[in-house]
């Protein structure tokens, strides 16, 4: 998703919930029209509440980062939005300026800086768990804690980092989100496939996989699971996937292996 669509998503129903002025931006921001929602947070900048005034600083940085074509310049005139915010509250607008300067350090600059990045995701986490902008930050450090962050490491050991910061997920998504990117990085990597199994069972549970991903992990689940020698897991996940996608190219193979999984044992 992109930034400023995550940013509106998180933020439209609140703020329209609250009869904010700023909605209007936020919506504009959903609707891919960054120009326009810049005029709505611009008028809002001299607000005599300071709420407002806040937020508008938030909603104008995020619109900058969405302006296409984004320049330095626009990135520079954020980075400073959000490094402002992020320093003098605790509030909504800080905290997602803290998530944003890690997006920055992360994809805006000439040259990404992971380090920074990361820094910028843990403290948020560390300063507000729960949060909405702290849990979409956690699958954003899983990804740098597997590929980015530590080259020296050995994959399987980068890997064990990632697993720990699944005790600070605490939504469906999120969770399921730091589960999947294990589960890739183990086939990215060419390490043990069983070791992906858990992490795909645990994402599969929670219900959280979009219908096009989801077939695929059906498939693998169920691939892993006979070759590991679960029979009846495995024919569990080869006939979930047969009933849900009744038209995917990969009906004959998997028809194949449950055939296979239910011949009686000579």
């Amino acid at each position: 998703m992109k930034p400023a669509l995550l940013a509106a998503g998180l933020i439209l129903a609140a703020v329209t919930a609250a009869g904010s002025e700023l909605a209007a931006g936020w919506q504009a921001l959903t609707n891919y029209r960054a120009k326009e929602a810049l005029q709505v947070f611009d008028r809002a900048l001299a607000s005599a509440d300071p709420a407002v005034a806040r937020e508008a600083r938030f909603g104008r940085g995020v619109a900058l980062l969405d302006k296409q074509p984004v320049t330095a310049s626009q990135v520079e005139e954020a980075r400073g939005l959000f490094t402002a915010l992020a320093d003098s509250g605790t509030d909504d607008p800080a905290q997602g300026a803290r998530f944003f300067l890690g997006r920055i350090a992360q994809h805006h600059l000439a040259q990404s800086d992971p380090a920074e990045a990361a820094r910028q995701f843990r403290q948020l986490i560390a300063g507000h768990e729960n949060s909405v902008w702290a849990q979409s930050a956690l699958g954003r450090l899983v990804l740098l804690t597997i590929y980015e962050l530590a080259p020296s490491l050995p994959p399987a050991a980068r890997l064990s980092e990632a697993e720990k910061l699944l005790a600070y997920a605490h939504t469906p998504a999120a969770e399921t989100e730091v589960h999947l990117a294990i589960a890739d990085a183990v086939f990215f990597y060419r390490l043990p496939a069983a070791g992906a199994l858990p992490h795909l069972l645990a994402a599969e549970r929670l219900g959280r996989i979009d219908w096009t991903l989801r077939r695929d992990v059906l498939v693998q689940i169920a691939e892993l699971s006979r070759l590991t020698g679960d029979r009846p897991q495995a024919a569990q996940f080869y006939r979930t996937f047969l009933k849900e996608n009744p038209r995917d190219l990969r009906d004959y193979i998997v028809k194949e292996r449950l055939a296979e999984m239910e011949k009686p044992s000579p």
